[in-house]
Protein backbone atom coordinates (compact mmCIF):
# COMPACT_ATOMS: atom_id res chain seq x y z
CA UNK A 1 0.00 0.00 0.00
CA UNK A 2 1.07 3.47 -0.71
CA UNK A 3 2.85 4.86 2.34
CA UNK A 4 1.33 8.30 1.85
CA UNK A 5 -2.20 6.83 1.74
CA UNK A 6 -1.59 4.85 4.95
CA UNK A 7 -0.40 8.01 6.67
CA UNK A 8 -3.52 9.92 5.62
CA UNK A 9 -5.80 7.11 6.88
CA UNK A 10 -4.00 7.03 10.23
CA UNK A 11 -4.17 10.77 10.66
CA UNK A 12 -7.88 10.83 9.76
CA UNK A 13 -8.70 8.01 12.18
CA UNK A 14 -6.68 9.54 15.01
CA UNK A 15 -8.35 12.93 14.56
CA UNK A 16 -11.80 11.33 14.42
CA UNK A 17 -11.19 9.41 17.66
CA UNK A 18 -9.79 12.53 19.32
CA UNK A 19 -12.88 14.54 18.30
CA UNK A 20 -15.22 11.86 19.66
CA UNK A 21 -13.26 11.72 22.93
CA UNK A 22 -13.35 15.49 23.33
CA UNK A 23 -17.09 15.62 22.57
CA UNK A 24 -17.78 12.89 25.10
CA UNK A 25 -15.72 14.70 27.70
CA UNK A 26 -17.66 17.91 27.12
CA UNK A 27 -20.99 16.04 27.27
CA UNK A 28 -20.11 14.35 30.54
CA UNK A 29 -18.87 17.65 31.95
CA UNK A 30 -22.16 19.38 30.98
CA UNK A 31 -24.29 16.63 32.59
CA UNK A 32 -22.42 16.68 35.88
CA UNK A 33 -22.12 20.46 36.28
CA UNK A 34 -23.28 21.48 39.81
CA UNK A 35 -24.79 24.81 40.68
CA UNK A 36 -23.57 25.96 44.09
CA UNK A 37 -26.04 28.12 46.01
CA UNK A 38 -24.67 30.26 48.78
CA UNK A 39 -25.75 28.97 52.22
CA UNK A 40 -27.61 31.42 54.45
CA UNK A 41 -27.50 30.47 58.07
CA UNK A 42 -30.82 30.59 59.90
CA UNK A 43 -31.08 33.45 62.39
CA UNK A 44 -30.81 32.48 66.03
CA UNK A 45 -33.84 34.54 67.08
CA UNK A 46 -36.44 31.79 67.07
CA UNK A 47 -39.14 30.26 69.24
CA UNK A 48 -38.70 26.51 68.94
CA UNK A 49 -41.80 25.44 70.87
CA UNK A 50 -44.77 26.96 72.66
CA UNK A 51 -47.30 25.16 74.87
CA UNK A 52 -49.91 25.91 77.54
CA UNK A 53 -49.15 24.04 80.75
CA UNK A 54 -51.92 25.09 83.17
CA UNK A 55 -54.39 22.63 81.70
CA UNK A 56 -55.02 18.98 82.58
CA UNK A 57 -53.49 18.10 79.22
CA UNK A 58 -50.85 20.38 77.74
CA UNK A 59 -52.05 22.44 74.78
CA UNK A 60 -49.39 22.82 72.06
CA UNK A 61 -49.03 25.97 70.02
CA UNK A 62 -48.65 25.71 66.24
CA UNK A 63 -45.74 27.91 65.10
CA UNK A 64 -45.78 29.41 61.61
CA UNK A 65 -42.18 30.48 61.07
CA UNK A 66 -42.88 32.32 57.80
CA UNK A 67 -45.66 34.48 59.24
CA UNK A 68 -44.16 34.59 62.74
CA UNK A 69 -47.40 33.50 64.39
CA UNK A 70 -48.28 31.05 67.14
CA UNK A 71 -51.78 29.57 67.23
CA UNK A 72 -53.18 27.96 70.37
CA UNK A 73 -56.53 26.16 70.10
CA UNK A 74 -58.31 25.44 73.38
CA UNK A 75 -60.19 22.11 73.16
CA UNK A 76 -63.97 21.84 73.36
CA UNK A 77 -65.26 21.73 76.92
CA UNK A 78 -62.19 23.51 78.32
CA UNK A 79 -62.76 27.05 79.61
CA UNK A 80 -59.46 28.47 80.78
CA UNK A 81 -59.63 32.07 81.91
CA UNK A 82 -55.83 32.28 82.25
CA UNK A 83 -53.11 30.76 80.08
CA UNK A 84 -49.64 29.95 81.34
CA UNK A 85 -47.29 29.31 78.43
CA UNK A 86 -43.98 27.46 78.43
CA UNK A 87 -41.72 28.85 75.71
CA UNK A 88 -38.54 27.20 74.41
CA UNK A 89 -36.12 29.43 72.50
CA UNK A 90 -33.24 28.55 70.22
CA UNK A 91 -29.79 28.67 71.81
CA UNK A 92 -28.51 32.22 71.97
CA UNK A 93 -32.00 33.79 72.00
CA UNK A 94 -33.75 35.73 74.73
CA UNK A 95 -37.35 36.81 75.18
CA UNK A 96 -38.11 40.46 75.86
CA UNK A 97 -38.62 41.14 79.54
CA UNK A 98 -42.29 41.80 80.25
CA UNK A 99 -43.68 39.62 77.44
CA UNK A 100 -46.89 37.86 78.52
CA UNK A 101 -45.71 34.97 80.65
CA UNK A 102 -49.25 34.79 82.09
CA UNK A 103 -52.22 35.62 79.87
CA UNK A 104 -55.30 36.75 81.81
CA UNK A 105 -58.84 38.00 81.08
CA UNK A 106 -59.41 35.59 78.22
CA UNK A 107 -63.14 36.31 77.95
CA UNK A 108 -62.27 39.95 77.28
CA UNK A 109 -59.70 38.84 74.70
CA UNK A 110 -62.47 37.00 72.85
CA UNK A 111 -65.02 39.78 73.39
CA UNK A 112 -62.64 42.36 71.93
CA UNK A 113 -62.45 40.39 68.71
CA UNK A 114 -58.80 39.47 69.29
CA UNK A 115 -57.78 43.09 68.74
CA UNK A 116 -55.69 42.76 71.88
CA UNK A 117 -52.26 41.84 70.54
CA UNK A 118 -50.11 39.38 72.45
CA UNK A 119 -46.57 39.53 71.07
CA UNK A 120 -43.31 37.75 71.88
CA UNK A 121 -40.22 39.75 70.78
CA UNK A 122 -37.08 37.59 70.55
CA UNK A 123 -33.49 38.78 70.12
CA UNK A 124 -30.31 36.78 69.66
CA UNK A 125 -26.56 37.10 70.09
CA UNK A 126 -26.03 37.13 66.31
CA UNK A 127 -27.98 40.40 66.10
CA UNK A 128 -31.13 38.86 64.62
CA UNK A 129 -34.59 39.57 66.02
CA UNK A 130 -38.15 38.38 65.48
CA UNK A 131 -41.59 39.08 66.94
CA UNK A 132 -44.17 36.32 67.13
CA UNK A 133 -47.87 37.15 67.52
CA UNK A 134 -50.09 34.79 69.51
CA UNK A 135 -53.57 33.84 68.22
CA UNK A 136 -55.92 32.10 70.66
CA UNK A 137 -58.83 30.05 69.31
CA UNK A 138 -61.29 27.58 70.79
CA UNK A 139 -63.22 24.54 69.63
CA UNK A 140 -66.15 25.68 71.77
CA UNK A 141 -69.47 24.97 70.02
CA UNK A 142 -71.60 27.93 68.95
CA UNK A 143 -74.36 29.34 71.13
CA UNK A 144 -77.76 28.27 69.84
CA UNK A 145 -80.09 30.06 72.22
CA UNK A 146 -83.86 30.02 71.95
CA UNK A 147 -85.85 33.22 71.53
CA UNK A 148 -87.42 34.85 74.59
CA UNK A 149 -90.04 36.59 72.43
CA UNK A 150 -91.51 33.98 70.14
CA UNK A 151 -93.17 36.64 67.99
CA UNK A 152 -91.10 39.64 66.90
CA UNK A 153 -94.26 41.71 66.45
CA UNK A 154 -95.42 40.91 69.99
CA UNK A 155 -92.31 41.19 72.23
CA UNK A 156 -92.20 39.69 75.70
CA UNK A 157 -92.87 42.63 78.07
CA UNK A 158 -91.29 43.33 81.47
CA UNK A 159 -92.69 45.89 83.92
CA UNK A 160 -89.72 47.45 85.72
CA UNK A 161 -91.79 49.97 87.69
CA UNK A 162 -91.51 48.43 91.15
CA UNK A 163 -88.05 48.26 92.71
CA UNK A 164 -88.69 44.93 94.42
CA UNK A 165 -89.74 43.17 91.22
CA UNK A 166 -86.98 40.89 90.00
CA UNK A 167 -87.74 40.21 86.36
CA UNK A 168 -85.83 37.07 85.46
CA UNK A 169 -85.19 36.23 81.84
CA UNK A 170 -84.52 32.56 81.09
CA UNK A 171 -82.83 31.91 77.76
CA UNK A 172 -82.74 28.21 76.90
CA UNK A 173 -80.09 26.63 74.73
CA UNK A 174 -80.97 24.09 72.06
CA UNK A 175 -78.01 22.01 73.30
CA UNK A 176 -79.37 20.71 76.59
CA UNK A 177 -76.09 20.71 78.55
CA UNK A 178 -74.38 23.83 77.20
CA UNK A 179 -73.59 26.50 78.22
CA UNK A 180 -73.47 25.21 81.73
CA UNK A 181 -72.19 25.37 85.24
CA UNK A 182 -72.28 22.28 87.41
CA UNK A 183 -74.36 24.23 89.92
CA UNK A 184 -76.74 27.15 89.83
CA UNK A 185 -74.23 29.96 90.29
CA UNK A 186 -73.06 33.34 89.17
CA UNK A 187 -70.69 32.69 86.32
CA UNK A 188 -69.16 36.11 85.90
CA UNK A 189 -65.86 34.79 84.54
CA UNK A 190 -67.41 32.97 81.58
CA UNK A 191 -70.76 34.62 80.85
CA UNK A 192 -71.60 38.17 79.81
CA UNK A 193 -74.81 39.77 78.64
CA UNK A 194 -76.23 43.12 77.58
CA UNK A 195 -79.31 44.75 76.12
CA UNK A 196 -79.01 46.57 72.80
CA UNK A 197 -81.42 49.46 72.21
CA UNK A 198 -82.92 50.39 68.86
CA UNK A 199 -80.42 53.25 68.64
CA UNK A 200 -77.52 50.85 69.24
CA UNK A 201 -76.91 51.85 72.88
CA UNK A 202 -75.65 48.92 74.94
CA UNK A 203 -76.68 48.31 78.56
CA UNK A 204 -74.49 45.71 80.21
CA UNK A 205 -75.50 43.34 82.99
CA UNK A 206 -73.28 43.23 86.08
CA UNK A 207 -73.51 39.43 85.98
CA UNK A 208 -75.08 36.55 84.09
CA UNK A 209 -75.87 33.09 85.34
CA UNK A 210 -75.81 29.71 83.69
CA UNK A 211 -77.13 26.37 84.83
CA UNK A 212 -78.22 22.88 83.84
CA UNK A 213 -81.08 20.50 84.70
CA UNK A 214 -82.74 19.53 87.00
CA UNK A 215 -83.42 23.20 87.84
CA UNK A 216 -85.36 23.43 84.59
CA UNK A 217 -85.54 21.06 81.66
CA UNK A 218 -82.61 22.41 79.66
CA UNK A 219 -79.32 24.26 79.96
CA UNK A 220 -79.83 28.00 80.04
CA UNK A 221 -78.53 31.46 80.74
CA UNK A 222 -80.41 33.56 83.26
CA UNK A 223 -80.56 37.35 83.49
CA UNK A 224 -82.03 39.62 86.16
CA UNK A 225 -83.16 42.97 84.74
CA UNK A 226 -82.33 44.64 88.06
CA UNK A 227 -78.69 43.67 87.50
CA UNK A 228 -78.25 46.02 84.56
CA UNK A 229 -75.48 48.51 85.28
CA UNK A 230 -77.07 51.82 86.31
CA UNK A 231 -80.43 50.34 87.32
CA UNK A 232 -79.55 50.50 91.04
CA UNK A 233 -77.47 53.28 92.58
CA UNK A 234 -76.63 54.10 96.16
CA UNK A 235 -77.04 51.76 99.13
CA UNK A 236 -79.08 51.35 102.29
CA UNK A 237 -81.73 54.02 102.73
CA UNK A 238 -80.18 55.93 99.83
CA UNK A 239 -80.78 53.16 97.30
CA UNK A 240 -82.38 54.38 94.10
CA UNK A 241 -83.88 52.26 91.32
CA UNK A 242 -83.46 54.21 88.11
CA UNK A 243 -85.37 53.77 84.89
CA UNK A 244 -82.35 52.20 83.25
CA UNK A 245 -82.55 51.29 80.51
CA UNK A 246 -85.37 53.59 79.35
CA UNK A 247 -88.65 52.10 78.23
CA UNK A 248 -88.36 50.59 74.79
CA UNK A 249 -87.43 47.57 72.71
CA UNK A 250 -84.15 45.76 73.30
CA UNK A 251 -82.34 42.84 71.79
CA UNK A 252 -80.41 40.51 74.10
CA UNK A 253 -76.72 39.93 73.40
CA UNK A 254 -75.09 36.96 75.08
CA UNK A 255 -71.53 35.76 75.40
CA UNK A 256 -70.28 32.50 76.86
CA UNK A 257 -66.48 32.31 76.78
CA UNK A 258 -65.43 32.72 73.13
CA UNK A 259 -68.90 32.55 71.58
CA UNK A 260 -71.35 35.40 71.18
CA UNK A 261 -74.86 35.66 69.79
CA UNK A 262 -77.65 38.25 69.64
CA UNK A 263 -81.27 37.11 69.75
CA UNK A 264 -83.27 38.16 66.72
CA UNK A 265 -86.52 39.10 68.47
CA UNK A 266 -86.57 41.99 70.96
CA UNK A 267 -88.06 42.20 74.45
CA UNK A 268 -89.94 45.24 75.72
CA UNK A 269 -89.24 47.12 78.96
CA UNK A 270 -91.83 49.55 80.32
CA UNK A 271 -92.51 51.67 83.42
CA UNK A 272 -95.94 52.69 84.72
CA UNK A 273 -94.83 56.00 86.22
Amino acid sequence: MNTTLQTLKFNFGYKALLSIALASTCLISACTKTEITPYDEEPLARINSFKIINSTAEIPGAINENEKTITVTIPAGVYLTTLEPEIALSEGSTLKVGADSLITNLINYFAEGATREINYPVTATDGSSATYRLHIKTNQPPLEMGEVSQDASNPQAYDQTLWFTNNYVYILNTLKTYPYSTNFEFDMTLAQASLIGEDGTEYKFKSAQSGTPPIIESAYMLLNLNNIIGRVTGSGSGTTYNQTPPAGLYKIKLRYYSRETTLKNPIRIFYNN
